[in-house]
């Protein structure tokens, strides 16, 4: 944690309690039962694990670049943050967590890649909202994070309290269906093995910043030489 802020744990759950002050008890349930269905279902058991090699990707960012993993993982570790989009308020404070976390990421040798179902064009209007200073890149479809294990189609118990919410999620994504990326964190070392995994159903539960930072600090600064392209 840094400058005594409340970790983002606490800022998640403090959202969320002021977010059941506000809801009806109706939507707070219908938001239950979904979480309990997609648990109930394995949505979160079929995640990569530690050791495992993290699946190689190339995605546009929000200026509209091809950003891929391995070039990242040429420079130093990389963290990937999945996120669910831009109109999630736990996301949004993941994101500003993140943003105010990066100085440190990058001291211990990191580097931050944001990874969203969202279109090009949104992820470029999240991006300038929270000031971003990382790459946001667009996972058309939830390929990606497909391949990381990490998807789940969102119950139809929780479509119609989305939908009043202005949570359109077949339009925002621009794909018509209702698939989304578990939020999680991975951190995978610069032989493009991941070192920390974690995906959480809760709205209310992230893997802490400075937990993934010191986890790409313990990594070895470089790879072996026959193995660094780049070096």
């Amino acid at each position: 944690m840094n400058g005594g802020q409340p970790s983002l744990c606490g800022q998640l759950q403090q959202f969320y309690q002021g977010m059941q002050s506000r809801m009806a008890p109706a939507d707070l349930d219908t938001l239950r039962q979904a979480e309990t269905q997609m648990a109930a279902a394995g949505a979160d058991q079929a995640l990569l694990q530690p050791g495992d090699a993290a699946p190689e990707f190339s995605l546009t960012d929000q200026h509209g670049v091809a950003v891929s993993l391995a070039d990242r993982l040429a420079l130093g570790p990389v963290v990937l943050l999945f996120i669910r989009g831009g109109w999630c308020p736990f996301c949004t404070l993941s994101l500003r967590a993140w943003q105010d976390a990066l100085p440190r990421l990058h001291d211990a040798g990191g580097d931050l890649l944001v990874v969203s179902p969202q279109r090009v064009d949104v992820c470029g209007l999240v991006a300038e909202r929270d000031l971003l200073a990382c790459s946001l890149l667009s996972d058309p479809g939830s390929a990606v994070a497909d391949r990381y294990g990490l998807v789940v189609e969102l119950p139809e118990v929780a479509r119609p309290l989305y939908l009043r919410l202005g949570h359109d999620l077949p339009r925002i994504n621009g794909t018509g269906t209702w698939r989304l990326p578990l939020s999680s964190t991975f951190v995978v070392a610069r032989d493009g093995r991941i070192a920390m995994g974690r995906a959480d159903l809760s709205l209310k539960q992230r893997l802490e910043p400075d937990a993934a930072i010191e986890a790409v600090r313990r990594l070895p600064a470089k790879q072996p030489a026959l193995s660094d392209r780049h070096g």
